[in-house]
């Protein structure tokens, strides 16, 4: 489906030491400033388990990104319209 976000496949590699080291699972979305979207991103976020997610344009809400739980950590730059934003999955 055009413009639904993609994710790395999570691979489980040794380093020289013969530990597994997993990968990072992330993804990247324009959501064009919509709560729909940002209703989806989360669900998808949560089911496929994603580490962290590149948001460009994000919902808002006044100067705040609107509908994200408090379960996430979100990194933005700047006290006003934000713009992008990055979502981080505990």
């Amino acid at each position: 489906m055009a413009g639904w976000p993609t994710t790395k496949n999570k691979i489980n590699t040794k380093n020289k030491t013969g530990a597994i080291i997993n990968s990072l699972k992330c993804l990247q979305i324009n959501l064009q400033h919509s709560r729909l979207a940002t209703d989806n991103i989360l669900k998808f976020m949560k089911e496929e388990i994603t580490d962290i997610a590149c948001i460009q344009k994000p919902y808002m809400l006044g100067n705040k990104i609107g509908g994200i739980p408090h379960s996430l950590t979100v990194l933005t730059i700047g006290e006003r319209k934000k713009r992008a934003a990055i979502f981080i999955n505990p």
